[in-house]
């Protein structure tokens, strides 16, 4: 997953300069605001898949999942025990 998602990032970064360079020949001013509308989509891409482009993935990486999971955990038995599914003692 993480070679596809480095593969599409490339692919996005070579369409962006394609468009905005396209853009840019027909019209300078368009040019500029579609390469900036382009550079913010690459920008929020990199910042959504961060953890897989950049390989991030550092044992505090999995200590905070394993608290998420406890969180989740503790969440999923109080709204059960809100429900009534267990009895409160």
């Amino acid at each position: 997953m993480r070679a596809f998602k480095i593969t599409f990032a490339l692919l996005l970064v070579l369409a962006s300069i394609a468009i905005t360079g396209l853009t840019y020949i027909q019209s300078h001013g368009a040019g500029i605001s579609t390469g900036i509308l382009l550079v913010l989509v690459i920008v929020a891409y990199a910042y959504d898949h961060r953890h897989h482009l950049f390989g991030m993935d550092t044992p505090e990486a999995r200590r905070r999942s394993a608290v998420q999971t406890v969180a989740l955990r503790q969440g999923r038995l109080t709204a059960m025990r809100q429900d009534g599914d267990i009895p409160a003692h």
